[in-house]
């Protein structure tokens, strides 16, 4: 803008100047008819420039809402469901048929977001809160009609396993830190704390094949809040006065933890019986999102 507006305010001085030299010559109503159109034509100028001028507001509230793609990490593994014949040891010659799974599912995500910011000079710093809906599942089943152990007294089994880990909803309480490139566009750094809700199931059944009464069995459905961190960036900028479009990357983590599931052991005789089955996850998400949010 000032490249173009240096050389508008010489030319005018230049006018000014040469008209003035030239109104010593001539009559007195000359220098009135020689002025009045450079008068006329500098705010005309000076209107064609004011809206390069303009500067986008960063300051107050804005709400909006975004949507998006979030690739969801489940893993599951579960130990502790097991069942041995009453002569074997569990550990020595029997043990429990391994049972695990991960998945990177893709969900569609979308929902609102409200936030607050305070520009500085060249800085934006803000606070930001979301929610958004997703769908991220991932499930495995593994049946094993007949597994044999060799021990002091030789036994088989069948053993089936299945499982199921859902991310759902999710949300966030956030700062958000940036830097303005231009006066429209702010490139920015955001982290704070999530929520999220996570579900899942477990079903296990194992029999002796010689001694049907000698049975275990589990069954278990849960729905968890978690809490975790999540760390982002992203670009946002000015589409219409009032009206900024923004795209946005961000990394989710609620962390590892443990469900305890009952273990219904039949099993007369059993020295060491399968009393619970532990359930190990492990989930996170990343996500991209682009959204539209207007000042207030």
């Amino acid at each position: 803008m000032k490249p173009l507006l240096t050389p508008g305010i010489a030319f005018l001085s230049t006018v000014a100047i040469l008209g003035s030299a030239l109104a010593a010559d001539m009559p007195i109503k000359a220098p009135t008819q020689q002025r009045a159109p450079t008068q006329q034509r500098a705010p005309a100028q000076q209107q064609q420039a004011q809206p390069q001028q303009r500067a986008a507001n960063w300051n107050g509230g804005q709400l909006g809402g975004s949507n998006g793609l979030s690739s969801v990490n489940n893993n599951f593994v579960e130990p502790g469901a097991y069942i041995c014949g009453a002569e074997e040891t569990f550990g020595l010659n029997c043990f429990e048929t391994p049972f695990s799974f991960s998945g990177h599912p893709a969900s569609y995500t979308i929902g609102p977001f409200l936030g607050w910011r305070w520009q500085f000079g060249t800085y934006v710093v803000g606070v930001e809160a979301d929610w958004s809906w997703k769908k991220g599942e991932t499930s495995f089943a593994q049946y094993i009609p007949s597994e044999c152990y060799a021990g002091p007294a030789p036994f088989c089994r069948s053993d089936n396993k299945s499982g199921s880990v859902k991310q759902d909803w999710d949300s966030s309480f956030r700062v958000r830190y940036g830097y303005l490139v231009t006066p429209w566009t702010l490139v920015y750094a955001t982290g704070g704390l999530a929520l999220g809700e996570i579900s899942g199931s477990f079903t296990f059944n194992s029999t002796i094949l010689a001694a049907p009464t000698e049975t275990a069995s589990s069954y278990a459905t849960w729905s968890d809040v978690r809490v975790g961190g999540t760390v982002g960036a992203g670009i946002e900028t000015e589409v219409w006065a009032g009206w900024k479009a923004r795209i946005e990357y961000r990394y989710t983590d609620f962390g590892s933890y443990t469900k305890t599931v009952p273990v219904s052991t039949v099993c007369p005789g059993c020295a060491s019986p399968s009393s619970s089955a532990s359930i190990d996850l492990r989930e996170s998400f990343h996500t991209i999102r682009v959204g539209l949010g207007f000042d207030f």
